[in-house]
């Protein structure tokens, strides 16, 4: 018996993963435009674009609503900004939505692309970051009038500069991912710590450089220093009152209370001016957890679990974060004490914690969920391997083969 032929080989990547990884998420993201399972949308709902609009027809960088409510900093800066060069290049509205179309399913194809790179780095090996690319990729829902794939691709270049890269490089990845979301701030600012005093202080100060020319815009123009937005007093209100549940679909004060479909509020906007306005909410809005303490509780309770297993209202691609989330956790488990692992899952933690507070839906997670991804990749690729090494041993076991026929 060739014992060496029975021995199981060792499981490599091939070499063009990334190609194919590219195509599955560029391509799975394009399929659901024929198959309806998109969620494209553009025009007066949605903040980025009006914005986008008024940005390209007028220079000015304001009215996020329903009507014209003034200059605004209700949105990150970078998307908005894209999407008003589309629309200043091409014109035609249903060419600007098939850039923004094509872009973001090219930005689905780049994030699963660049998950086995991080999985090289944080495990040695990129099976783990293939496996959850290509969860990754089932879990997207085609959503262009959002910045969350520009956002995923951002942080993940990001996390990569700063475990493999100088404090410069990172720093700078760090400042656009943030100026682009500042939810990122958080995560990211752990992740840069773990690299030491130095790396922390250089990398903070690069992307504070990034992100001041931004915040100096808005103390011109807003009135005061508001770090990339200043929605925070709104959506706290909105997500904490007599009207509100945990989740965003199933939100009542987000349909009736909200500037962007409320037209009396969004008048209150532009008489007030949105800093103003912004802090009246913020006020209005702790006065009501202070009030209703067990109600507030409830509703941390509840964002909390739809946070990590959204409603299936939200639609298909909700499976696949259920899936990431059972599978991320016993990834986590597994890779306990790997600490690169343990960084990015602590990572991931602290991009949730927000919204213990605010209203979630599944969109709000998108741009962290490669961790959840690459973590259940990991779970996947190490139950494959004790699979195949069981396999193996019961191959090279004499005892296990059969009786020869005599």
């Amino acid at each position: 018996m060739d014992v060496t032929a029975a021995t199981p080989q060792v499981r490599r990547a091939p070499p063009n993963a990334g190609i194919y990884l590219f195509l599955l998420g560029f391509l799975g993201v394009l399929i659901q435009l024929p198959l309806g399972l998109d969620a494209v949308g553009f025009g007066p709902p949605f903040e980025a674009a009006n914005v986008a609009k008024t940005l390209a027809a007028t220079g000015n960088f304001r009215d996020p609503f329903a009507v014209p409510t003034g200059p605004t900093a209700h949105v990150a800066p970078v998307y908005p900004f894209i999407m008003a060069t589309a629309i200043r290049v091409l014109q035609q509205p249903g060419a600007v939505v098939w850039s923004m179309i094509l872009l973001n399913a090219a930005l689905s194809g780049l994030a699963a692309a660049m998950l086995p790179a991080l999985s090289q780095r944080i495990y040695g090996r990129r099976t783990p970051g293939i496996a959850g690319a290509v969860l990754l990729a089932l879990s997207t829902q085609l959503m262009p009038q959002w910045e969350v794939a520009l956002a995923a691709v951002l942080l993940l270049a990001a996390a990569l500069a700063i475990m493999d890269a100088g404090p410069v490089r990172a720093g700078l990845w760090s400042g656009a991912c943030i100026l682009t979301t500042p939810l990122s701030l958080p995560m990211l600012a752990l992740l840069l710590i773990s690299r030491g005093k130095r790396f922390f202080a250089i990398g903070c100060v690069l992307a504070l450089c990034v992100c001041a020319p931004w915040i100096l815009r808005n103390w011109m123009v807003m009135g005061a220093p508001y770090f990339i937005r200043d929605n925070f007093g709104l959506e706290l209100y909105i997500s904490n009152n007599d009207k509100a549940a945990p989740d965003l679909i199933r939100n009542e004060a987000l349909w009736t209370q909200h500037p962007n479909q409320n037209r009396a509020e969004a008048a209150v906007v532009a008489r007030m001016g949105e800093g103003p306005y912004n802090r009246m909410r913020l006020r209005d809005a702790l006065d009501w957890m202070r009030s209703h303490p067990r109600q507030f509780l409830r509703l941390n309770a509840g964002r909390a679990f739809y946070y990590w297993m959204p409603p299936a209202g939200e639609g298909w691609h909700v499976y696949g974060y259920w899936l990431a989330t059972v599978l991320g956790i016993a990834g986590a488990c597994l890779g306990r004490h790997n600490r690169a692992a343990m960084l990015l899952t602590a990572g991931a933690v602290v991009w949730w914690l927000p919204f213990l507070f605010i209203q979630t839906v599944g969109r709000y997670r998108f741009p962290s969920l490669w961790v959840s991804a690459l973590l259940a990749g990991y779970a996947i690729d190490t139950a494959a391997a004790r699979v195949g090494s069981r396999a193996g041993r019961h191959v090279l076991d004499p005892s296990s083969a059969p009786e020869p026929v005599s």
